[in-house]
């Protein structure tokens, strides 16, 4: 009876612990990827842009993906692949005011997918 009690609060700590890791990694990956992208809009709203300042917007990306894998669905890296691979193919064609958009849907995301994954009542039920 003891073990059995023991087992169930080592199993919801650790719940809780792996929860609450998820929760602030993906938080904090999309804080720095927000950092990037907003000197990526920055530049783009101000004609200062080009084709190497998105390829490396793109860069820190791939590298961050490869972890989140882990945490998010394939579908959510999805969009944000194809939104982020648009965006880069206007900066190369120097179409700056269609980039934008991409930009700010790609904020979006970066400021609405931590949400869904921060441990809160909403979030539970």
């Amino acid at each position: 009876m003891i073990r059995t009690i023991a087992s169930i609060f080592v199993t919801l700590g650790l719940l809780l612990g792996v929860s609450f890791y998820e929760g602030a990694r993906v938080k904090n990956t999309f804080e720095r990827f927000d950092a990037v992208l907003r000197v990526l809009y920055d530049k783009t709203e101000s004609g200062e842009v080009t084709y190497e300042d998105g390829t490396a917007a793109e860069k820190f990306w791939e590298n961050q993906k490869k972890t989140l894998h882990i945490w998010l669905p394939h579908t959510a890296i999805q969009e944000i692949d194809y939104q982020l691979y648009e965006a880069v193919g206007y900066l190369y064609v120097g179409d700056f005011d269609s980039a934008i958009p991409k930009i700010e849907i790609l904020l979006g995301m970066c400021e609405n997918i931590p949400q869904s994954y921060r441990v809160s009542l909403e979030n539970i039920l």
